[in-house]
């Protein structure tokens, strides 16, 4: 019996009862509004050999989720458009629901990578009970199980920087050339995610120097080991992020970009440097400015009843405070409070690190222009679980009573599953209690609306017998894929009357691309008949 409850056992069921529920939810919703450009993309980098339909992600998550549609035999339509791309792949030989399937299949590798990063990173510092407790709540988390069974990044980039930081740890303690080659890759791999790893690495990594500045300099090694590791990391990070881009060699802008005006010689040296097809992986650097720029310019969010394009720099706080389980919450104080006042030594700075990285990364997001979902945070997570999971071993033998603080645990423990398991399927539009019956009210684009439930309103209204709806739907799927009735669509400041759906997005944000959000206000002078899913509007309107 006592084998079949060893720790590794354990883990092992969280994660594959987590990858079984995540599975679950891949055939319940239309796609959300992101995943077929990074399909297209993807499929671009696997059958074409070429990376250059939108280079504001990296490729290692999009080939990723391409590899199921075309081991399934799909391949590239050749569209211009990568959302036209996309759907094409999508809805090849009208498999729809099996193709989105194969493309959601290819991020539970990174799911299953963050369990164990969180598992050997725990066990590390907290024993193994603690362990298993984190792998437990990290497995059962609404956003992590939301973004893990979606084809987009964000799932891929908090792996990696889970599994890039700790090498870094084991890289600290023993700098060794095979730790440091290990370095370089897991680094790399990041940065394939999501240029995001960019902010989260140097946050992370100064978080770990913080809390290492104490000690003591004879477990250091020797410089010169040191510094050989370190070539061996540089040579293999080099080395990765330019194979992601299957070693592509271009100009880093167009040659002959037209006339630059009266400035200096020196900006038209540089201009012309640029332009030599001399550099390597140069739709990575075109996509780092399309992302810096697309910050500057900003983007229409929601919060709070709000819209604004700059956003709020308390945009994130808010996000987790809302849409993470109230339990997991509390189990993450109680591991910061038993790290901070655990004694003195390297057993304490190893249980402050994952709670001053999960700081860290919270921080270095406040700035951002660019508030349109909790997923740009879900690399905090794996650092929360670690803080969680030594919470849950904190308080079964803390400073309270024998029986106090294992029914305590057990309590926090039994609540966090309980929102976890009522959560089901609707991973994505999860809001804790503090979010009462009216999430919108606080969020909505990709935490509540991410045009995830087009499916489910075509059953709705097949199963209310309901022959024409007006539409305001936000979302990239294609309509008339998907069995609705006749469907007019609803025209920005025109009230219709009959049969009204419409995505919550659309109400709050109003229309995709257009300036302004009151497009379809009008409709909250009225009430629903339902809510289709958890972010579609149904009225009936005389």
């Amino acid at each position: 019996m006592r084998q079949w409850l060893s720790p590794h056992i354990l883990v092992v069921a969280c994660l594959a009862v987590g990858a079984a529920r995540i599975a679950s939810t891949h055939r319940v919703f239309t796609q959300t509004w992101d995943e077929p450009a990074h399909v297209a993309a993807g499929m671009q980098w696997l059958d074409r050999g070429r990376y250059s339909y939108e280079p504001l992600h990296p490729p290692l998550a999009r080939v990723m989720v391409a590899a199921g549609p075309r081991l399934a035999g799909i391949r590239s339509a050749g569209h211009d458009n990568v959302w036209l791309e996309g759907n094409s792949i999508l809805y090849a030989g009208g498999a729809y629901q099996r193709n989105l399937s194969l493309a959601r299949l290819g991020v539970l590798p990174f799911f299953l990578l963050a369990g164990l990063v969180v598992f050997a990173w725990t066990r590390r510092i907290a024993g193994p009970f603690a362990a298993v407790g984190a792998v437990l709540l990290f497995t059962t988390l609404p956003p992590v199980l939301a973004h893990a069974g979606l084809a987009t990044t964000d799932m891929a980039v908090a792996a990696m920087v889970a599994a890039a930081v700790y090498c870094l740890k084991l890289w600290l303690d023993r700098p060794t050339r095979s730790r440091g080659l290990l370095l370089g890759l897991a680094f790399g791999l990041a940065l394939l995610s999501k240029f995001s790893a960019l902010l989260f690495l140097p946050a992370a990594g100064l978080a770990v120097a913080l809390s290492r500045r104490g000690a003591r300099r004879e477990e250091a090694s020797d410089a010169g080991t040191r510094t050989a590791s370190l070539r061996f990391a540089l040579a293999a990070f080099l080395l990765t992020v330019w194979a992601g881009y299957r070693f592509a060699v271009g100009p880093l802008v167009p040659a002959n970009p037209g006339p630059t005006g009266s400035g200096p010689e020196a900006s038209g040296m540089i201009e012309r440097l640029a332009s030599a097809p001399v550099f390597p992986a140069p739709a990575f650097f075109e996509g780092l400015g399309e992302l810096a720029a697309k910050n500057r310019a900003g983007h229409k969010s929601y919060l709070l009843g709000e819209v604004r394009h700059t956003g709020w720099w308390y945009f994130f706080p808010v996000a987790l405070g809302v849409k993470t389980p109230i339990a997991f919450l509390l189990l993450c104080t109680a591991g910061a409070v038993a790290a901070w006042r655990a004694p003195p030594g390297a057993a304490r700075r190893g249980r402050l690190e994952p709670g001053a990285i999960a700081l860290a990364i919270l921080l270095v997001c406040l700035p951002s222009r660019i508030n349109i979902g909790l997923r740009h945070l879900l690399p905090i997570y794996p650092f929360l679980a670690i803080t969680a999971g030594a919470g849950l071993a904190s308080l079964g033998r803390g400073r309270l009573s024998a029986r106090a603080g294992p029914v305590l645990t057990a309590v926090l423990l039994a609540w966090h599953l309980v929102s976890s398991v009522r959560a089901h399927p609707d991973y994505l539009a999860y809001f804790n209690e503090v979010a009462g019956d009216h999430p919108e009210r606080i969020l909505v684009d990709s935490d509540l609306d991410s045009g995830q439930d087009l499916g489910r309103l075509a059953d709705t209204l097949r199963a209310r017998d309901i022959d024409t709806v007006w539409l305001a739907y936000a979302g990239s799927a294609t309509v008339a894929e998907h069995g609705l009735p006749e469907v007019r669509w609803l025209e920005p400041h025109r009230p219709a009357s009959g049969w009204v759906a419409a995505s919550l997005y659309s109400i709050k944000l109003g229309s995709l691309g257009r300036p302004g959000h009151d497009d379809f206000a009008w409709l909250e002078r009225h009430r629903p008949v339902t809510r289709v899913g958890r972010s579609i509007l149904l009225y009936h309107l005389p």
